[in-house]
């Protein structure tokens, strides 16, 4: 059993810390390309949207490379996520017979338990939790490095330093055995950050990013959208943090003391009132939260063809008309280019600088 799994931001390299220490063999993807992108949906439907058809090209990438067991989710209410690994296990078993383990995102901490006793069938309970509370805690750990790149680097003379610093920041934490080793090493990331940030200075534009789960956590989906705001010298705070995510849909989740819906139906009242599937529900209930918190702008980016958040543009456009709050939103298919991104979020950070100075 060689196994894989599509790539997702940070993600990726505690997965891998975490199967490889439970013994299982892993073949890795390699990163997200263009070659990645055009392989996906050579091999996908047209009307797909653009997360199937990269966590696509990742499967076809690793089974070139050997792979022939996949781990990835399902779920996710009325998103077509939902329907993925039914649809991608048939395709990729034309070119070879694969094993697909789903985890179901409704159910997460017993799906994720559930799927690792099936890849690594060797390993006892303990050892399970055990690395699974340290991927947790390293995935918490890059995103406080995460937030701390987008508080210091928006105040920093030097952001492109701040921003190797975290991007490189993931690979460090590899060697980690122990709560405290992982605890260390995010304090020296952080305070290599913080040593060339300037947080005493005035205040940056803040921005709130929303939109859907994979676009807002994968940066080569997104064009890379936060460091390019962070360069511009405009604050970030997103809305989906993956460390953040996990540790709610697993623990609190499984404790009964967390039910995202129920926390963002509450939140995104009067605007939307029920769960549209996938993230429309959290987009709305972020965007109203930073408008009613002084925030300078918010910044929209889903899939093209994203049923859940075309719902919630609705409800973003009114937010944005009846708080007189700048919106950007950024709708991403394998088309769109680095550039046309980058001048639009180049334009939108001129706009909210011009009307901050104006109040």
């Amino acid at each position: 059993m060689k196994v894989s799994y599509p790539h997702m931001g940070y993600l990726s390299l505690p997965v891998y810390h975490l199967l490889t220490n439970l013994g299982v063999e892993v073949v890795a993807a390699p990163p997200i390309s263009k070659k990645t992108v055009d392989l996906g949906s050579l091999h996908s439907p047209e009307g797909a949207c653009l997360p199937y058809k990269i966590t696509m090209g990742n499967f076809l990438e690793s089974i070139d490379q050997g792979a022939d067991t996949f781990v990835t989710v399902c779920g996710a209410g009325k998103c077509r996520l939902g329907f993925y690994h039914a649809i991608q296990q048939l395709q990729l078993s034309k070119l070879k017979p694969v094993e697909f383990y789903t985890i179901d995102v409704d159910h997460l901490f017993t799906g994720l338990y559930h799927c690792l006793q099936q890849v690594a069938p060797q390993a006892g309970r303990l050892a399970i939790l055990k690395q699974l509370a340290m991927t947790i805690k390293m995935l918490k750990a890059l995103d406080d490095i995460n937030s701390a790149k987008n508080f210091y680097g928006s105040r920093s003379a030097e952001p492109d330093r701040i921003i190797d610093i975290a991007a490189g920041s993931a690979g460090k934490f590899m060697d980690c055995r122990t709560f405290r080793d992982i605890k260390i090493k995010r304090e020296q990331v952080i305070e290599s950050i913080k040593l060339l940030g300037e947080a005493a200075g005035s205040q940056p534009p803040q921005v709130g990013l929303v939109g859907e789960f994979y676009l807002l956590l994968e940066p080569y989906v997104n064009h890379r959208v936060e460091d390019v705001l962070v360069k511009q010298g405009v604050e970030v705070k997103k809305f989906i943090n993956t460390g953040e995510w996990v540790y709610a849909n697993t623990l609190l989740s499984f404790l009964g003391l967390y039910s995202e819906e129920k926390a963002y139906r509450r939140q995104a009242k009067p605007y939307l009132n029920h769960h549209v599937g996938g993230e429309g529900l959290k987009s709305v209930g972020s965007a109203l939260w930073c408008a009613r918190h002084g925030y300078d702008g918010i910044i929209h980016i889903y899939p093209f063809g994203c049923m859940p958040e075309q719902v919630a543009q609705y409800a973003l456009k009114n937010i944005a008309q009846d708080l007189e709050v700048p919106l950007l939103s950024l709708s991403v298919d394998e088309h769109s280019s680095d550039v046309g991104v980058l001048t639009r979020l180049e334009a939108f950070a001129d706009c909210i600088k011009r009307k901050k100075k104006c109040k």
